[in-house]
């Protein structure tokens, strides 16, 4: 069998044979590629796997591909692209909470302990009290960490709307937020 042989399987057949083929025949470049991109193994042969499962999920939308590996690598990249997103993401999280706890073991008299797990309890009653897709957006977006197109994907909803809904979500949140607080800040 060659590339064209698999292709036509796979496009034509929707045969897996042919996308085995492909997989047997690219896993190794693959595998370079995303270790050139990420520097870790097992990130390496998890973005593989991943864009190979993404790239067997999109085949039969396609009407016809010329060559498997360009289109692939696309994916590939992408997928390489978002761990590389994700990574940074992480570790400017942990850098941020390191200079946070730092700062609170400088000023951690009991009151600023108390004013904290106010606060805290404060934004999860509040969370409680907004809609439940207001609720579900806000978390993904600043509990979780997912970026617009993140969201979308997951929602299965148009990045605009993710955007228009996060808007809201925020709207509503404030509102609440307003209702529970005196002008001064201090909670009801």
């Amino acid at each position: 069998m060659n590339e064209q042989m698999a292709l036509r399987l796979c496009l034509l057949d929707h045969d897996p044979r042919g996308f085995e083929f492909l997989v047997n025949k690219y896993r190794r470049e693959a595998y370079y590629h995303a270790f050139t991109l990420l520097r870790d193994q097992e990130e390496a042969v998890d973005a593989c796997q991943e864009s190979f499962t993404r790239a067997f999920a999109s085949l039969p939308l396609l009407q016809k591909l010329p060559a498997f590996y360009p289109w692939f690598y696309t994916i590939l990249r992408n997928c390489c692209l978002n761990v590389l997103k994700k990574r940074k993401y992480r570790q400017d999280y942990l850098q941020k909470n390191r200079l946070e706890k730092r700062d609170r073991q400088a000023d951690n008299g009991p009151l600023a302990v108390i004013d904290q797990q106010e606060q805290r309890s404060l934004v999860w009653e509040v969370l409680g009290c907004v809609g439940p897709e207001d609720r579900e957006i806000l978390m993904m977006k600043y509990f979780q960490g997912y970026d617009y197109h993140e969201i979308s994907q997951i929602l299965a909803i148009p990045r605009g709307t993710v955007m228009s809904r996060l808007y809201y979500a925020r709207k509503a949140f404030k509102q609440e937020y307003e209702k529970r607080t005196c002008p001064d800040g201090v909670r009801r």
